[in-house]
């Protein structure tokens, strides 16, 4: 039981990093705005694009699981 626990913590340790690695796309709310990608974070997606933008996961990167980076594995003590 406590091995299921731990192997459990673990993935879910491993999944976090991983989900924050990814780049990020969005685009303004004015008219003809162009939908900008590269961003490391959805914070600086949002503070990019100001007030009232749209920020979603590179449609890419979601699709093509190789281009996303492994997460660096944490330390442990003990």
């Amino acid at each position: 039981m406590r091995n299921k626990i731990l192997l459990t913590g673990a993935l879910m340790l491993m999944a976090i990093p991983a989900a924050q690695a990814e780049e990020w796309c969005g685009y303004a709310a004015r008219a003809k705005s162009l939908v900008e990608c590269g961003y490391s974070s959805v914070s600086q997606c949002e503070n990019a694009l100001g007030k009232g933008g749209m920020c979603f996961v590179d449609p890419e990167v979601a699709r093509n699981f190789s281009l996303i980076r492994p997460a660096p594995r944490a330390k442990t003590h003990g």
